[in-house]
């Protein structure tokens, strides 16, 4: 009998942030990858669109690339793929629901050669290479979302997927819970599970619980409804169509990605649509105020989204009035709070009640609470207890919750991005991290961002720019067009022309040193200057804008 190697694990993504999930497990010659998944940067990115998981370990092992198994159709599971797709491919096995949401994501990126997607559903077994992998249907805030099963001849890993213990669930579809009792009878190495709640005492109500709320807001409404909501959200939506057709309005919905969703959602039979209750948003105004509810994308305050156009009175098609309801139906995702609450004051200002969050009940989280961490942890019962999905905070507070039902200390381990985790039936440990890179998709580009780009973004958006433009003759050693300099995004300053004067003599004088210290080439003498500029201005005015001196050679 062959000698049992061990199972490594390598997050690339998750364990460090709640977003851009992806776990490698490799064993031997063999290597498949769970989800692969996008983040969305908060202020401390300026410009940056998406931040995505470092794929060079997968790139540089794709030889023993099997294949690709996704959770769920969460951006934070599946929007890495085609970033990952335009280098390397590799099956990929979802559920009915998710696999059309690649298929979409896919599309809008022209992604169509080499492509293979597998649909599989809760009672499939697949075997590839050395794993057999068997699923159980969980509970999350969108459907068809699955937990992973993956047994090898050194043992079984259990991952949870995104999970919470809705007993009750809108589409009737319990979690499996005799499924995971009997994995767990059988044995289990090691669980991964989901940490994203782990701070949240007791039990994460049901969606069902949200449909009470709009009903009560829907019979309170004096006019329009619009609602915001994820537009993956399916069974929010679900809700928000039965709750219009209730009240016998019609539903008009604002943003493509809605659009799209919806339209895939009812093909593929996840939304029962009313007959003749979506109407274009071109016709809203063919009907009785009070007969209409808008669902609009911007639950995370999108510079570019419907709710924020609505927001500051730039829609083409809707105007807030004073007898609208909003309803933000949704959780900030960490980082965008400030953005949610300059929506939510515009739209009050404009006249709008507003309800959200943290003020009423519109919104239930798809992630378990404490006692239902601890509840998974009981049915699984496994030797090593790995926290995923979350921050530093959220995965020693899981650990913790594991360390209360009986998982030994020692069995607890928090990793972190890049860390590769070796396991076996007498160890799991963290044996080195394999250093995973900060990879940002910016515009139509993505890979690395000096973290000097990141900072002059910071400067500019917070002390501006001096954008200082002169003229040398090189052979005289003399200036021939005096400096010019205009200032962007300072705050205003006092005694403004006495400082334009002072900087335009420093400049002048800069030059003069620089030639006396033979230093005579223009992009030496544009650093020159800038340096002194710089440091002038940070004493003069207590600011720090971005110094750009363009020196113009004769």
């Amino acid at each position: 009998m062959s000698k049992k190697s061990s199972i490594k694990l390598i997050p690339l993504g998750g364990l460090n942030e709640i977003g851009k999930n992806m776990m490698v497990l490799e064993k031997d010659e063999d290597m498949i990858v769970i989800d692969c998944g996008v983040m969305f940067p908060d202020d401390e990115f300026p410009g940056v669109d998406y931040v995505i998981p470092d794929f060079s370990y997968v790139k540089n092992n794709v030889n023993k690339l099997r294949a690709i198994i996704i959770t769920h159709g969460h951006e934070d599971h599946i929007g890495g793929i085609p970033f990952l797709f335009k280098e390397i491919m590799a099956p990929i096995y979802a559920t009915k629901l998710t696999k059309g949401l690649i298929e979409l994501k896919l599309n809008d990126n022209q992604i169509f050669e080499g492509v293979e997607l597998n649909e599989i559903n809760e009672d499939d077994v697949l075997n590839i290479g050395p794993f057999t992998i068997e699923f159980f249907r969980v509970c999350h805030s969108i459907p068809d979302s699955l937990g992973i099963v993956i047994k090898t001849d050194v043992g079984t890993i259990l991952h949870s997927g995104d999970f919470k213990f809705d007993q009750s669930p809108l589409d009737g579809k319990l979690m499996e819970y005799s499924k995971i009792g009997a994995y767990g009878r059988q044995g289990i190495l090691a669980l991964l599970c989901d940490s994203t709640n782990s701070e949240e005492e007791g039990y994460t109500l049901s969606e069902k619980e949200v449909g009470k709320v709009l009903l009560e807001k829907f019979s309170e409404a004096e006019g329009r409804i619009i609602v915001t909501t994820f537009s993956s959200h399916i069974h929010r939506i679900q809700q928000i169509m039965d709750m219009s057709e209730k009240f016998q309005k019609k539903l008009a919905i604002s943003g493509k990605s809605l659009l799209k969703t919806i339209k895939l959602a009812g093909e593929l039979g996840y939304l029962k649509i009313p007959e003749q209750l979506i109407i274009p948003i071109n016709q809203i105004d063919e009907y009785n105020l009070k007969k209409i509810t808008i669902l609009a994308t911007g639950t995370q305050g999108e510079p570019l989204s419907a709710l924020y156009k609505m927001a500051i009175n730039e829609h083409k098609r809707i105007q807030i009035m004073k007898s609208d309801t909003v309803i933000i139906s949704a959780s900030p995702i960490p980082g965008n709070e400030k953005a949610i609450a300059n929506i939510i004051n515009m739209l009050i200002k404009n006249g709008a009640d507003v309800f959200y969050e943290s003020i009423a009940g519109v919104h239930v989280s798809g992630h378990a609470a404490q006692e239902e961490i601890k509840m998974m942890i009981n049915l699984v019962r496994p030797k090593y207890y790995i926290p995923i999905h979350g921050d530093n905070m959220h995965k020693v507070q899981n650990g913790k919750l594991a360390k209360e039902v009986g998982i030994p200390e020692e069995n607890i381990v928090i990793a972190q991005n890049g860390d590769l985790i070796k396991i076996n039936s007498s160890l799991c440990k963290v044996s080195k991290n394999i250093n995973t890179r900060t990879v940002y998709v910016d515009g139509l580009g993505y890979g690395d961002i000096d973290d000097i780009v990141l900072k002059d973004r910071k400067l500019l958006a917070k002390d501006g720019v001096v954008l200082n433009i002169l003229g040398i003759d090189f052979k005289k050693e003399e200036i021939f067009y005096n400096p010019d300099l205009t200032f962007k995004g300072v705050t205003f300053i006092e005694n403004f022309d006495s400082i334009i004067k002072e900087c335009k003599n420093l400049v002048i004088e800069s030059v003069g040193s620089c030639f006396k210290n033979n230093i005579t080439t223009p992009v030496t003498i544009e650093k020159y200057v800038n340096d002194r500029l710089e440091k002038y201005l940070a004493k003069k005015i207590r600011l720090r804008p971005v110094v750009i001196t363009k020196v113009l050679p004769i």
